[in-house]
């Protein structure tokens, strides 16, 4: 018998709410909506414009105008269409920013409360992949340094007693400014 057994892969991480961080990514979508509205404006109105020069200019085009007219209220459906296709495309693009920017405001609350060796990961598909590399790199330098200044710390107050008094000194120092790490 063989052994068809593998490891499964870690699970993704899955976001159950479109709408994290509410204030950016309306903000977000705010700004593609509106751009999108105004490029269909623009070209509506140089459509309309370039018809009626067509029409001005070729009298016998007038049942063309006529029938464009006619088709108007069909065009303002297609436009609200696409503009709620638009909508929803952007809350999905804001969601790939605002996840990620939410992820690292908890993680910065995470590491001012005193962990260490905390690490943000953040979903394939995400925007500021590479923050999150240099946020790590950053948070790995911080650790070991810490790590490696409490080794030194307790090691010199084994070797020198005499040096105790100075070392509970400077413990107390670095409990104000970080308080309760954890290595």
């Amino acid at each position: 018998m063989t052994d068809n057994t593998q490891p499964k892969p870690a699970q993704q991480f899955q976001r159950k709410t479109i709408m994290i961080k509410k204030s950016l990514q309306y903000r977000y979508m705010a700004l593609i909506f509106f751009s999108v509205f105004i490029a269909f404006v623009i070209v509506g109105l140089d459509t309309l414009w370039t018809v009626s020069k067509v029409v001005g200019e070729h009298p016998m085009m007038v049942p063309l105008l006529e029938e464009l007219s006619s088709m108007m209220p069909l065009f303002a459906i297609k436009v609200a269409m696409y503009m709620v296709i638009v909508l929803i495309v952007s809350a999905v693009i804001s969601h790939r920013m605002a996840g990620p920017i939410f992820k690292f405001e908890k993680s910065c609350i995470t590491v001012a409360g005193g962990d260490l060796t905390h690490r943000v990961y953040l979903r394939k598909g995400d925007q500021l992949t590479d923050l999150q590399d240099q946020f790590n790199n950053m948070m790995e330098a911080v650790h070991e340094t810490t790590r490696v200044m409490d080794e030194f710390g307790k090691k010199a107050v084994l070797a020198h007693p005499d040096l105790k008094p100075e070392a509970e000194t400077l413990s107390k120092k670095i409990s104000e400014i970080m308080p309760k790490y954890k290595l």
